[in-house]
């Protein structure tokens, strides 16, 4: 492979072969796909800044902010409603965290869902894209690894048979997907989804933006 085209071996999406690098919902595919690469690679921003303040609708503003494991502890955790829920929560994004970063030298959270918000109802578990460098050398028991931190489709298993339209790390406390950094439609693809609002009935408000969280390692 070129230096700017490399593969790893992701669980819930893939990259197609077409010239336009087009993202496909991995709904209806095996569990695991290669993933290609082109182009440059994206440089992860280190470090963190003061969360901003909510919007009114207990949201974040607009935008990607850099923020480091403490101060969301400290913002969506300590400070936030439901706080025994979001302490769980919390514990297994900080064992997530480690044991992704045993396979990954370095990357990025992109954090979203309920979890960054101050709704009044409790989060069920904290949104994850996690963005990976395609220069990492890994190698195939890394990819091997990297398969089960990955929220799961459509999973099959034996003895006894069982099927489950979707399986998430971390006993569910995890929803996480693989991002290949540098990659344009995939970056854009899951900064528009975790900008988008949803109302209480779970619908999508049309015209609504809210903000996200970064951390990399």
């Amino acid at each position: 492979m070129s230096p700017t085209q490399s593969a790893v071996w992701v669980s819930l999406f893939r990259v197609s072969s077409a010239e336009d690098g087009s993202y496909v919902p991995a709904t209806k595919l095996p569990i695991v796909w290669r993933l290609e690469a082109r182009g440059s690679r994206r440089e992860p921003v280190q470090g963190g800044t003061v969360i901003p303040a909510l919007t009114q609708s207990g949201l974040l503003p607009p935008g990607r902010h850099p923020a480091t494991m403490a101060e969301i502890k400290e913002f969506f955790v300590e400070q936030a409603p439901n706080v025994d829920r979001r302490r769980r929560i919390f514990r297994a994004f900080e064992l997530y965290a480690e044991v992704i970063g045993d396979v990954l030298e370095r990357g990025t959270f992109w954090v979203d869902g309920g979890f960054c918000t101050y709704k009044s109802a409790p989060p069920e578990d904290i949104d994850l894209a996690v963005l990976i460098d395609p220069a990492l050398p890994l190698t195939d028991k890394d990819h091997e690894r990297l398969v089960p931190l990955f929220t799961l489709q459509e999973v099959q298993w034996g003895m006894p048979q069982g099927w489950a339209d979707r399986v998430q790390p971390m006993g569910g406390l995890i929803d996480s997907f693989a991002v290949m950094a540098g990659v344009v439609a995939q970056e854009e693809y899951w900064h528009d989804t975790w900008s988008k609002v949803k109302g209480p009935d779970g619908q999508l408000i049309p015209g609504a933006v809210k903000g996200y969280l970064e951390v990399s390692w």
